[in-house]
């Protein structure tokens, strides 16, 4: 059983003994959960699920604060006289190599506004986005290399 899992069942467990089914006391069963699996696996062994458990945490506050700064930019845009957008298609050398990796960071890509996947290309080295805002492009690279991809790899690989 994975830990995750093993999480999930330990915040049920939790709202089981207490007798009170509710979202909040599941969220203090997954967090207790949480430590003290973190806290067993670090005597046995490497502490990956808490650490990849925090870079998920810090990859969604990211990617929130992503979505709404780049929303005020499109909104911005679309709604002043003046276009500040400069659109292109980018060719995205790709650190993420699993099916997961690229997946996950293709979506969330496309789900930031602004900016879509097109394709990945044939070798699965490059992601293809149309972004709106693409003066730079080396600049909107290095954007996301060092943003959202580095935080995903965070989480997928630990």
């Amino acid at each position: 059983m994975n830990l995750l899992t093993l999480n999930i069942v330990l915040g049920v467990s939790w709202m089981l003994i207490n007798g009170s089914f509710s979202i909040f006391n599941f969220i203090v069963g997954f967090v207790v959960g949480f430590v003290c699996l973190s806290l067993t696996q670090a005597t046995s062994g490497p502490l990956n699920y808490g650490r990849q458990g925090w870079a998920a945490v810090k990859l969604l506050i990211y990617f929130l604060k992503e979505v709404v700064i780049t929303s005020i930019k499109v909104v911005w845009d679309v709604l002043t006289p003046t276009h500040l957008s400069e659109p292109d298609i980018i060719y995205y050398p790709l650190d993420a190599k699993s099916d997961l990796e690229i997946m996950l960071l293709a979506n969330m890509v496309s789900m930031t506004p602004g900016s879509l996947t097109l394709d990945v290309s044939e070798d699965r080295a490059y992601l293809i986005i149309h972004a709106m805002f693409a003066r730079d492009k080396a600049a909107v690279i290095e954007e996301l290399k060092n943003g959202l991809e580095k935080r995903l790899l965070e989480v997928t690989r630990g």
